[in-house]
């Protein structure tokens, strides 16, 4: 078996292992301490990219979030004697339905499921009171969608309506 001997190997070789193992040594360190200089709270890059994720709802990789207008339709039933009403609110490029929809400032109660959240109330007319079949529904432009309202994302140019179903 050939042993392997440092000194066959020719001098430019030798110079440039040389090179690459004193740059490493800069270079390691230099890294460690800027990770660790974020201001003393211990949290790295990667903890703190996905905090932001966390508290402003997902972004496609390579985006920037963008603020986005999107219309916010309620429809009572009759007998609460309330008129239609549209308010336009402004949130993140990919807030969900559920955001834009307590953007719009409406009292929006919700409960837990297997799909996501689902809501229970708006304004204070709750599904079931106006009878077992009844309760709040959405379209986002204009389409039924079949997932939760805190599951489904919006973009730019969407519209979300809500309606009491009575069945």
């Amino acid at each position: 078996m050939n042993k392997f001997d440092i000194t066959e190997l020719p001098k430019q070789w030798l110079v440039a292992l040389v090179a690459l193992a004193f740059t490493f040594l800069l270079v390691v360190p230099g890294c460690a301490g800027e990770a660790a200089d974020n201001g003393g709270n211990g949290e790295n890059a990667a903890e703190q990219a996905a905090q932001v994720a966390e508290e402003e709802g997902p972004i496609e990789a390579g985006q920037a979030a963008e603020d986005i207008v999107v219309p916010v339709s309620i429809t009572m039933p009759e007998r609460a004697g309330a008129e239609p009403k549209t308010i336009e609110v402004t949130v993140p490029d990919g807030a969900t339905v559920l955001q834009a929809t307590e953007a719009a400032g409406w009292d929006v109660q919700v409960e837990d499921s297997d799909y996501g959240k689902f809501v229970t109330s708006i304004n204070g007319i709750a599904n079931g009171s106006e009878g077992e079949a009844s309760g709040w529904v959405y379209t986002v432009n204009d389409e039924t969608v079949m997932e939760a309202c805190d599951v489904r994302q919006l973009a730019a140019g969407d519209s979300v309506q809500w309606s009491f179903y009575v069945g």
